[in-house]
C-alpha cells in the first residue's frame, strides 16, 4: 500500500506545479513564511483558514482535493469564472487601516472585522526578542475579531498556553484559545492601571509571555501581583515589578478553542 499524501505534499504539489518560490507563495496567500517554514518542516497540517487563503489565491485548484486529496486537483470552472473569483477577493479593501497596521472591513450589520496580527505559542520565544521589529509582525499570520467600533491603539492576537486561566467558568481563558489584546503604552503603566474594567492581561517579560489577572498594582513601588484563575497550587499568586515587563496588553476579547 502507498504511503498517503498528506495536505503539506499537496501543497508543495502546487506550488511546484505553478513554478513558484515558497516566498512568492507566501505573498500570493498572505500566509507568513514562519508559519510556511514551520507548517513545512514539521508537517503539520495548516489551519482551515489558511486552505481558504491558498484556494482564494490559486482558484483553478479544488479544495476539496486539498483538504481530502479526492476529487480532481484543477477545479473543473470556466477560466472566466476563477478570474472572477479572484477579482472579487482582491476588490476587497479595508474601510479603515490604523497607524499600527490593523485593518477594518465594515459588515453590513453595523460592525466590523477586524485582522491582527497572531502571535502563536511556538512564536513565544521569537517574539519576545522581536516584539518591536515590524516586519516580524508583518510576516506573522492574521486572524479575525468582530467588534463594535474601530480602536486606534496597537493590537495582537496571542494563543493561549497552559490551563493557569481556567477555572472551569464562563470566565475562564483555556488553553489554544486566542485572545485579542490592546497594549497599553509605557508612560501609562506608573499611573493606577484599570484592572477592574480589565483584569486580564498578557504580559511580556524577558523569558516569558503570560496571561494573568491583575488584581493589585501598586504605583509606588511598580508593582503588580498576578493572579491565576485555576486554583490548583502550583498556580500561586506572584509578584512582578513592571522594570522587568517588555510589554503589558490587556485582554479585550477572547475566541474559545472549546466547541
Amino acid at each position: 500500500m502507498s504511503p498517503e499524501i498528506t495536505i503539506i505534499e499537496r501543497i508543495r504539489e502546487i506550488i511546484r506545479n505553478e513554478s513558484i518560490s515558497v516566498e512568492t507563495f507566501s505573498k500570493e496567500t498572505g500566509i507568513s513564511r514562519y508559519t510556511l517554514d514551520s507548517m513545512f518542516k514539521k508537517g503539520t497540517n495548516p489551519s482551515f483558514e489558511n486552505l481558504t487563503k491558498i484556494i482564494s489565491a490559486f482558484t483553478r485548484y479544488s479544495l476539496e482535493w486539498l483538504i481530502t486529496g479526492k476529487g480532481e486537483m484543477i477545479d473543473p470552472i470556466s477560466p472566466e469564472d476563477r478570474i472572477k473569483n479572484k477579482e472579487a477577493i482582491q476588490s476587497e479593501k479595508p474601510f479603515f487601516e490604523s497607524k499600527s497596521g490593523v485593518s477594518y472591513y465594515e459588515m453590513p450589520n453595523g460592525k466590523y472585522k477586524m485582522r491582527v496580527p497572531l502571535i502563536p505559542i511556538k512564536a513565544y520565544a521569537k517574539y519576545i526578542d522581536e516584539y518591536r521589529d515590524c516586519e516580524f509582525i508583518n510576516n506573522l499570520e492574521e486572524v479575525e475579531f468582530v467588534v463594535d467600533k474601530i480602536g486606534l491603539g496597537k493590537y495582537f492576537a496571542f494563543e493561549i498556553k497552559g490551563d493557569s486561566m481556567d477555572d472551569d467558568s464562563k470566565r475562564s481563558i483555556s488553553d489554544k484559545d486566542i485572545v485579542l489584546a490592546r497594549e497599553l503604552r509605557q508612560d501609562l503603566w506608573y499611573n493606577k492601571l484599570h484592572n477592574d474594567e480589565y483584569p486580564y492581561w498578557i504580559i511580556v517579560l524577558d523569558n516569558t509571555i503570560v496571561c494573568k489577572q491583575i488584581t493589585e498594582h501598586n504605583v509606588e513601588t511598580g508593582e503588580i501581583i498576578c493572579h491565576s484563575l485555576n486554583p490548583s497550587p502550583e498556580y500561586a499568586d506572584f509578584r512582578v515589578s513592571l522594570n522587568d515587563v517588555r510589554q503589558l496588553c490587556n485582554i479585550v476579547a477572547r475566541q474559545s478553542s472549546s466547541f
